[in-house]
């Protein structure tokens, strides 16, 4: 038994097209988006492949695949806000919402991002860092006994969303 959280580590290649995900140093997930221009990315898990890619052109939908059957979707709009909805095998859904908050001072970089399922129990927590212009990513389940990798993939995806929501908001320029 662990006395404390095992965190796993999100290690993004420099031009962010790979990724893996490690836990005790082993990579569990890679993952790489197909073209540099798309916002679609593919992973491995489990010897099953997983994509994430939008709906159509104009949407703000993406649809989650495995093995090119549909096992989620990551909902985004202005009012309701994002959200991850899964189907498991028997086609019970859940829903995700992921919130970021500020960690240490009000114009720190650093951020924690808390997936909670269906709005109650917070089900994983990533924390986001940039020290000396590289990110530091990492993850950590609440129930490291449930660790779903494919809910943490559609996480950081989502997150990453946010990310370009929020910088593209802030080159708005004013007067």
């Amino acid at each position: 038994m662990r006395n404390e959280t095992q965190r796993i580590k999100i290690e993004i290649a420099k031009n962010n097209k790979d990724f893996q995900l490690l836990e005790n140093g082993v990579v569990v997930v890679k993952g790489q988006k197909p073209k540099w221009y798309s916002s679609e990315i593919q992973f491995r898990y489990n010897n099953k492949t997983y994509n994430i890619k939008k709906k159509g052109f104009w949407g703000t939908s993406f649809s989650i695949l495995q093995g090119g059957q549909l096992i989620g979707d990551i909902v985004w709009s202005f009012k309701t806000g994002t959200k991850i909805i899964l189907k498991d095998s028997v086609l019970n859904t859940s829903h995700y919402s992921l919130k970021a908050e500020t960690v240490g001072k009000w114009y720190s970089s650093n951020r924690q991002y808390i997936l909670n399922k269906n709005e109650k129990t917070t089900a994983l927590t990533i924390h986001y860092a940039l020290k000396k212009w590289k990110e530091s990513i990492e993850a950590e389940f609440n129930d490291e006994s449930n660790a779903d990798y494919v809910l943490l993939v559609a996480a950081l995806f989502l997150m990453r969303l946010q990310q370009s929501a929020e910088g593209a908001g802030s080159g708005a320029m004013v007067g």
